[in-house]
């Protein structure tokens, strides 16, 4: 029994919640192209460095020791994004595999079989909503006190004549 100020009508839901997929980038294909392109092109320059430095004798040691962090920075601008994309692809998987469940779980309560029919008319039982309306309230704090019993002086009385009444029996 749930009791509420206000009365309100249920409002329609899906069957069930669908999870959303997770995105790999907000940016369009023609930017993750174009960084990709990036990433290849400091790969492909930082690879062509090191073979220049290899074959020659008297290599600068800024760049020498410059070289190692390019490679990194390289292979790793490009390997993150796609070990990225690949746990993406397989937590879009299971994702889907829940809605799938999830989807089925619906289907079986949208075509009930006796049992489950039996099980929510009894529920439905216990379900009862009590609205209370303005003739329910003893006070308000809309208006001051004095107001209030001013204007509900009778509803006062009658309730004072009612508790006398009972207190005579007695």
């Amino acid at each position: 029994m749930q009791t509420t100020a206000i009365q309100e009508n249920p409002q329609p839901v899906a069957a069930y919640l669908r999870e959303m997929l997770w995105r790999f980038s907000n940016a369009s294909s023609g930017q993750i192209v174009l960084a990709a392109g990036l990433g290849a092109v400091n790969l492909v320059g930082a690879l062509i460095l090191g073979n220049l430095l290899a074959k020659s004798s008297a290599a600068l040691g800024f760049i020498a020791a410059v070289y190692p962090a390019l490679l990194i920075y390289g292979v790793g601008f490009l390997t993150i994004p796609l070990i990225r994309y690949f746990w993406i692809q397989w937590k879009n998987s299971k994702i889907e595999t829940r809605n799938q469940e999830r989807q089925q779980r619906a289907s079986l309560l949208n075509q009930p079989d006796a049992n489950l029919l039996e099980k929510l008319a009894y529920a439905r039982e216990f379900a009862a909503e009590n609205v209370l309306t303005g003739e329910d309230l003893a006070y308000t704090t809309e208006t001051e006190l004095t107001e209030q019993e001013l204007q509900q002086s009778a509803k006062i009385d009658a309730e004072w004549q009612k508790r006398l009444d009972r207190s005579d029996r007695f």
